[in-house]
C-alpha cells in the first residue's frame, strides 16, 4: 500500500535536538518534515497539515500566536510538544484547551491513556517515556488524553481538543532522552495526521490471516500462528499445507481454523485479508506475486526472494493491486540489536566506519531443506537475510560493492557450502562483513562494531538448562546458541582518561512486534516498520555475494547486479 506524505511544520525546537529526534522520528516516515527556527509568516506554513510547536517556541509572540491561530482556522492541525510553564496567557489556555500548572524536573514517567479515541488506539494502557514534565490543566471541551501519576495524584499531562476542522493536542514533556518512546512517537504521528490520512484502504474489524506452510514443532508457520493468536486485530483463518499430516497438527493447534492442501484454494478464501508464505526460499516470489494478484496483503519469510528482479517484481505487484507487501525481518527488533540502534543513535561510538558480525559453530548441518541450495538459496540467504538486514539498517543504506569467499570443506552430503565471508564496502569508505560458518570450532563475536568514538562488541552466551532428577539422574539441554540475546560490552576513549568500558543493558524485549505493526498499519493508517524497498537493497547484496563468490569475482557492484 502507498505511503501517503504531508507536509508538517515544525517550530521551536532550536536548542532541544532530543525534543526534535522525537518529531523526527514519529513524523519522517509518513511527513514532508520542514523545520523552521521562528514562524516569519502565513505563507511559511499556509497548506501544511499540521504544525507542530516545541519547547523554544515564543508564546509571547503576537505573530507567531497570530499564525498559529490562522493555521488552525485553515485547517491545520496544531500538535505541541513540551508545553512551557510560561504559555499561561488567556489566549493560549482558550485556543489550545490546556493551563499549564507546574512543572516537573527530567526524569521518567509513566504514561495512562486517558480519552479513548483515534489517537491512543491500540496503544499500551501504560508506557513510560523521559524528560522535563509540565502538569497540565484542561480548560474548556479539551479532554485528558494522558495522565501521569506524581505523589500518588493522577494529574493531565496530554490532552486533546478540536477546533472547526483541526484537532489540538498539546504534550507536557519536553524529552530529555535519546531513546524515543515509539509509543509517544505513534501519539504525536496520529495527531499530526488526523483528517489528512485518507481513510480508503484502511481495514475495517479483525484482519482474518492465512499461513502458507504450517511446518509444526516450532517450524515458522507455527511460530505465525502464534503471533496472529498473540497480536489484537488479527485471527487465524486458514493454514495451507500440501502435507496432510501437517494439516492435521494445525487443525489441532488451532481448531478454528480452516485447512487448506494449495494456496490457489485459499486463495479463493474471502475472509483471508493476509496471506503469509512460511514455504521455502525457492517458492516465496511465485507465492507473494500470486496471492498479491489474488487480492490479498502479503507478508513473506525471509529471504523476501532470491533475486533483485523478482524483489522489483514483487514491489511493482504490491503497488499496482495497492497491496500491502512486507517481509519478516523480525530480526529488527532482537533486544541486543535495538540496544545497539540505541547506542549508536545516541552518539556513543561516533560515526561507524566498520561493522562485522558471525553467525555459526562446528557441527552438522541440518539435513532438510534449509542445507539444499536448490531450495534454500544457498548459505549466504539463511541467515545473511538477517545479519546484513541489520548491517544496511545501521548504516542507513545497502553497500556499493561486495566481494565473498566461500568453501566446501568437511559436509558433503548437504549442498550449502561450509563457509561463506561476505565483505562490503560503500562509496565513502565504510566497510562490514558477514560471515557464517558451520565449521569453526571457535566462535567469533556475534557482533564487532567500530566507530570513531569507541567499540561494541557482542558475544554469544549459549543458554544451557541443567536438571538432576530421579530416575534419569543429571541432564542437560542446550538451547540454539543464536536464539539467545548476545551479551554487549561498549569500549569508548575519554582523553585524560583512556579507554572507558562498560556492559550494555538489552533493550525491552518486543514479542511480535513485526505482527503488530502490521496490523498497526493495516488497521489504523501507521507506517509500515519493513518496506519491502528496504529488503530489496539486502537482496541485491546477497546476489552480489552469491555471484562473487561463484566465479571468483573480487567485488560485484549492486549496479551490476541483474534487474
Amino acid at each position: 500500500m502507498s505511503q501517503v506524505s504531508k507536509r508538517v511544520i515544525a517550530a521551536g525546537f532550536q536548542n532541544h535536538p532530543k525534543a526534535a529526534k522525537l518529531v523526527q522520528d514519529a513524523l519522517s516516515p509518513s511527513a514532508e518534515l520542514d523545520f523552521a527556527e521562528i514562524l516569519v509568516n502565513q505563507d511559511s506554513a499556509r497548506g501544511a497539515a499540521a504544525l507542530v510547536i516545541g519547547p523554544a517556541f515564543d508564546f509571547d509572540s503576537d505573530v507567531a500566536c497570530q499564525i498559529a491561530l490562522n493555521c488552525i482556522e485553515d485547517g491545520t492541525n496544531l500538535v505541541i510538544i513540551g508545553l512551557p510553564c510560561q504559555a499561561d496567557s488567556p489566549f493560549w489556555q482558550e485556543f489550545i484547551g490546556a493551563k499549564p500548572l507546574f512543572s516537573k524536573p527530567a526524569g521518567e514517567w509513566f504514561f495512562n491513556i486517558g480519552s479513548s479515541c483515534s489517537l491512543s488506539a491500540r496503544l499500551p494502557e501504560e508506557f513510560a517515556a523521559s524528560g522535563q514534565l509540565t502538569v497540565l490543566e484542561p480548560r474548556g471541551d479539551s479532554q485528558v488524553l494522558l495522565s501521569t501519576s506524581i505523589a500518588f495524584r493522577n494529574y493531565a499531562t496530554a490532552t486533546i481538543s478540536h477546533h472547526l476542522g483541526s484537532t489540538i493536542c498539546v504534550l507536557g514533556l519536553a524529552p530529555t532522552s535519546d531513546h524515543v518512546s515509539e509509543d509517544l512517537a505513534s501519539l504525536i504521528r496520529r495527531a499530526a495526521m488526523i483528517g489528512q490520512e485518507p481513510a480508503k484502504g484502511l481495514h475495517i474489524g479483525s484482519l482474518g490471516v492465512g499461513i502458507v506452510g504450517y511446518g509444526p514443532f516450532g517450524g515458522m508457520g507455527t511460530y505465525h500462528a502464534t503471533a496472529v493468536a498473540e497480536t489484537e486485530g488479527m485471527h487465524l483463518v486458514a493454514v495451507v499445507d500440501s502435507d496432510a499430516e501437517r494439516r492435521s497438527a494445525a487443525l489441532h493447534d488451532f481448531p478454528d481454523a480452516r485447512a487448506y492442501a494449495t494456496a490457489e484454494e485459499m486463495a479463493q478464501d474471502d475472509e483471508v485479508d493476509i496471506a503469509v508464505i512460511a514455504t521455502p526460499p525457492i517458492s516465496h516470489a511465485s507465492l507473494s506475486l500470486a496471492l498479491l494478484d489474488a487480492g490479498k496483503h502479503v507478508i513473506s519469510e525471509k529471504p523476501m526472494c532470491l533475486s533483485l528482479r523478482e524483489a522489483r517484481l514483487l514491489i511493482d505487484k504490491a503497488s499496482a493491486k495497492n497491496r500491502m507487501f512486507s517481509v519478516n525481518q523480525n530480526r529488527r527488533w532482537d533486544s541486543d540489536f535495538r540496544s545497539i540502534i540505541y547506542a549508536v543513535e545516541g552518539g556513543s561510538i561516533g560515526s561507524l566506519f566498520n561493522i562485522e558480525t558471525f553467525v555459526g559453530g562446528f557441527e552438522h548441518p541440518c539435513r532438510a531443506w534449509h542445507s539444499e541450495e536448490s531450495i534454500s538459496g544457498g548459505a549466504v540467504f539463511d541467515w545473511g537475510s538477517h545479519h546484513v538486514d541489520q548491517i544496511t539498517q545501521l548504516y542507513g543504506s545497502a553497500p556499493a560493492k561486495v566481494s565473498a569467499s566461500q568453501h566446501k570443506r568437511v559436509w558433503h552430503d548437504v549442498t550449502n557450502v561450509d563457509q561463506i565471508r561476505v565483505h562490503m564496502l560503500w562509496e565513502d569508505g565504510r566497510e562490514a562483513e558477514f560471515f557464517q560458518s558451520d565449521i569453526a570450532a571457535i566462535r567469533k563475536p556475534k557482533y564487532f562494531i567500530q566507530g570513531t568514538k569507541g567499540t561494541i562488541i557482542g558475544n554469544y552466551r549459549p543458554i544451557v538448562e541443567e536438571t538432576v532428577s530421579l530416575p534419569f539422574g543429571y541432564e542437560e539441554r542446550e538451547h540454539h546458541y543464536a536464539e539467545a540475546p548476545a551479551a554487549l560490552r561498549l569500549s569508548r576513549y575519554e582523553s585524560g582518561i583512556g579507554l572507558v568500558e562498560e556492559s550494555m543493558p538489552l533493550a525491552r524485549k518486543q514479542r511480535f512486534a513485526f505482527h503488530k505493526n502490521v496490523a498497526d498499519h493495516l488497521l489504523l493508517g501507521e507506517p509500515l516498520a519493513v518496506r519491502p524497498e528496504s529488503v530489496a537493497g539486502v537482496i541485491a547484496t546477497l546476489e552480489a555475494a552469491q555471484l562473487s563468490a561463484t566465479t571468483d569475482s573480487q567485488y560485484v557492484k549492486l549496479s551490476e547486479v541483474e534487474c
